[in-house]
């Protein structure tokens, strides 16, 4: 789970924030409160994605479970952040992303470099770089801790 109190600036809290929102489900809800109307959303491997409306339309298609057919059986997100740390207006995270599925197998776990970049008190990009090899990774045992009941 994301630790939001390990941010020490403005920067970095509006970073955890947007990271955070993945995590509890409103991550759609965050584009309009926390993003820039053009907000830039990239992935390793993936397309990159422009704009809070393309964002949607691209949900709306089948999102990155298209592309990335795991992801299909998804039910929650976590991401650890192992380091956090900013200059001015670009958030840089180290974190590991952990894909569910209701059972609590952990689908794909990157672990990412991830740039978060601020413009006045909204996102504009989010850029994650890992190994794409993750699209391949054989999900692991069911943990109960992440069981969906």
């Amino acid at each position: 789970m994301i630790d939001r109190s390990m941010a020490t600036t403005d920067q970095e809290r509006l970073a955890l924030r947007l990271l955070a929102s993945m995590e509890d489900g409103s991550l759609f809800t965050a584009l309009d409160t926390l993003c820039s109307a053009d907000f830039e959303w990239a992935n390793s491997g993936l397309p990159t994605l422009r704009g809070r409306n393309a964002i949607r339309e691209f949900q709306a298609a089948g999102g990155f479970r298209q592309l990335v057919p795991i992801l299909g059986e998804m039910r929650s997100f976590s991401a650890d952040v192992h380091h956090l740390a900013s200059r001015g207006d670009i958030v840089f995270t180290e974190r590991t992303d952990h894909h569910w599925d209701g059972t609590g197998r952990d689908l794909m776990t990157p672990h990412i470099a991830g740039v978060i970049e601020i413009r006045g008190d909204r996102v504009v990009a989010l850029r994650d770089y890992y190994d794409v090899a993750c699209y391949q990774q054989v999900p692991t045992e069911p943990d109960p801790d992440h069981a969906l009941v």
